[in-house]
């Protein structure tokens, strides 16, 4: 049964701790779990183009706070880090006080964030403010898979997600354009800036259609040694692999990252193990579906952004046009998955959940293939990454939604935060590894040939993987895909 706020009492006799009830118009009306969907689409596809959008700009910040090019670097990766890092801690917080409370409050704190970081007068002031918008950041991003799925019945909870998944593809595939036209028209700043008008519309919609939270788990101390030994974990392999390219694998200071996200990982699970309140209880993990769920989900972002990264490499080396070329073909990725997602519910009905997601991956792995034989083919590169998108699409929307179908109901702001964590890890791996493969087969040569076999290989490569993740997801499916089979939306 989807989450319904009527009944519920204040849980704190402070008021801004405890979460708003709908107004009675909104809750009694038949659509309004598609309300919070809205809601969360709007916060999702604000997160995506915040994450895609602020590259673009950094010659320009370079330019503007004359720096090196590595300390640039760092507007993205203290974001990224931030985020990843939390989003488990404002999961499990979620969990105990309520997903509503901490995702409306984590709108004001990326709203604050991104005024701070639109008017920010030095590099140093833009990182914090960065580190501060990406906390909000994690506070919505770590409940907006829960939310989906407690505020939509069971039968419409793939569908649901598919429509958070599209919002997430349109943020991605809109921040390019969009944050060219600010560059070029109006300035930097603005990158940041334009968070404000969305927020000002996410925040009330979040306000008035998401129901307060019903399934709560008791509140307990949080687990603060688990967080910063995961926060460690994450920060540490995450860092290595985005040092990996201008230092090289084999550097002291990308083993050392790699070194102490290991260990700080291995510590992590062994203290969850045995502490009281567990930050992700052992049984959680334990879950094969959950487990292998997550696997399956990181090999699907990694294949993504491997993509995204090789493109426009072959395009303007290979073929010899430029950015903007790039950017045309890339965006036949992002709009097949904003097309497709909403559509897995249908497809994970008609299939059922397990042989939709194996399918959903064999067809990106065929897609794969078509964009390596398109190395020479502009038109048939464009079709293989449409019909990738169409698989990625699918896959990580039926592959997420088996997963949260295993989550106890009293734990998925946890589960949401796990789900998002992987896609962060997937990221940066598909970025960093995805480079390293390429540049192994010839990537970084000067002739176009060199470039287009190493673009055939690793486009292959990339395939194979994605062979890989659609395996584990038919291995993850059990008794949560057979019930998506049953329960998915047939309209």
């Amino acid at each position: 049964m989807a989450d319904d706020d009527d009944g519920l009492r204040p849980r704190s006799s402070i008021f801004f701790l405890n979460e708003l009830k709908r107004p009675d118009r909104i809750r009694e009306w038949s659509g309004a779990p598609w309300l919070a969907v809205v809601a969360v689409g709007l916060g999702a596809m604000m997160s995506q183009l915040d994450a895609s959008i602020v590259s673009l700009a950094f010659p320009t910040l370079q330019r503007h706070f004359g720096v090196s090019m590595g300390a640039i670097t760092w507007i993205g990766l203290s974001y990224l880090l931030t985020v990843v890092s939390t989003l488990v801690m404002f999961g499990r917080v979620s969990d105990m006080a309520g997903r509503k409370l901490i995702y409306v409050y984590g709108f004001v704190v990326f709203m604050v964030g991104s005024l701070l970081c639109g008017t920010a007068p030095t590099l140093t002031v833009l990182l914090a403010s960065r580190v501060l918008q990406a906390v909000g950041g994690a506070m919505i991003q770590a409940n907006s898979v829960a939310i989906v799925v407690l505020s939509l019945p069971p039968e419409k909870r793939t569908k649901g997600l598919g429509f958070q998944a599209a919002a997430q593809a349109m943020g991605l595939a809109l921040g390019p354009t969009i944050g060219g036209i600010l560059v070029g028209l109006m300035s930097w700043r603005w990158l940041f800036l334009v968070n404000l008008p969305v927020g000002l519309i996410a925040l009330p919609a979040a306000m008035a259609f998401i129901p307060r939270s019903r399934h709560l788990d008791e509140p307990k101390r949080l687990d603060w040694p688990g967080s910063t030994l995961l926060a460690l974990g994450v920060v540490g392999i995450l860092g290595a692999f985005s040092f990996s390219e201008p230092l090289g694998w084999t550097s002291p200071a990308v083993l050392a990252g790699f070194a102490i996200g290991g260990l700080a990982t291995v510590a992590f699970f062994a203290h969850e193990r045995r502490t009281a309140d567990p930050l992700v209880t052992p049984e959680l993990l334990g879950d094969p579906t959950v487990r292998r769920g997550l696997g399956a989900a990181s090999l699907g972002y990694f294949a993504l952004f491997a993509f995204l990264l090789i493109v426009p490499f072959e395009v303007e080396r290979g073929l010899n046009k430029g950015p903007a070329a790039a950017g045309l073909l890339l965006l036949a990725l992002p709009l097949s998955i904003g097309l497709t997602a909403p559509l897995a519910g249908r497809f994970a009905a008609w299939l059922g959940g397990r042989t939709a997601a194996l399918i959903a991956a064999s067809l990106a792995a065929g897609g794969a293939v078509v964009v390596a034989c398109g190395a020479t083919a502009p038109a048939l590169m464009v079709a293989g990454l449409a019909v990738v998108g169409v698989g990625i699409g699918l896959f990580n929307t039926v592959n997420n939604a088996m997963v949260m179908a295993a989550v106890p109901a009293r734990q998925t702001a946890v589960g949401s935060g796990l789900l998002n964590t992987t896609r962060g890890m997937g990221t940066s791996s598909g970025l960093a590894i995805g480079s390293a493969v390429f540049v192994a087969f010839g990537g970084s040569g000067s002739g176009s040939s060199s470039v287009e076999g190493a673009f055939f290989a690793t486009s292959l490569a990339i395939g194979a993987l994605l062979l890989l993740a659609g395996a584990l997801a038919w291995r993850a499916g059990g008794t949560s895909g057979r019930q998506i089979s049953v329960l998915s939306s047939l309209e």
